[in-house]
């Protein structure tokens, strides 16, 4: 049985460019929603490094201030630090070597050094870090500029993503704190 069409002369011009126009507005609508979803996977991917690095920075930090046997400098105490942009220098009573944690807003690089004696080699730990603070508490919980009575350090780690969210176009920030408590 063979069919035979009775109109066969295909398509006309205006009915091609209806086609044209409609497979554009789709294939548009996909192209904007790929364009979305690969925009929220970027942000994602800085936001997941950024809270990786601060966390990461975080935990080593805390992990070398529960080894203070005696604390040289610390920012926001009567004995501050020789050095710019040093925040706290203590010894350990892991090796007896000392210790210092540094943080410039000019280059937003959080630094750790460990150096038996000379110099310090400082090493990045942390980029992208805004804020490195510290609070020094006594026994009793209260505030202390006394380095000889600290017993406790709140840490406050502040970073924020290596790029612009494509999203907002601004840089997205994300804060950590945490408190160590020094050994007896």
């Amino acid at each position: 049985m063979v069919r035979e069409f009775k109109n066969n002369r295909g398509l006309s011009l205006v009915e091609l460019l209806i086609g044209i126009v409609i497979l554009g507005i789709i294939l548009t609508a996909i192209y904007n929603l790929f364009i979305s979803a690969n925009k929220s996977q970027v942000a994602q991917d800085l936001e997941v490094d950024m809270q990786q690095n601060a966390r990461s920075a975080a935990d080593f930090v805390v992990r070398e201030l529960r080894n203070i046997s005696a604390l040289s400098c610390l920012e926001n105490t009567t004995t501050t630090c020789a050095t710019s942009g040093d925040k706290i220098m203590f010894t350990s009573t892991a090796d007896s070597d000392t210790r210092i944690f540094s943080w410039s807003s000019t280059d937003n690089i959080l630094r750790f050094s460990k150096a038996p004696s000379g110099s310090p080699d400082r090493q990045p730990l942390a980029d992208n870090t805004t804020a490195f603070t510290f609070a020094p508490f006594d026994q009793n919980n209260n505030s202390t500029t006394n380095l000889s009575s600290v017993t406790r350090i709140d840490i406050t780690i502040t970073a924020r993503t290596a790029r612009t969210d494509p999203n907002t176009k601004g840089y997205r920030s994300y804060s950590i704190r945490t408190s160590v408590m020094k050994r007896n």
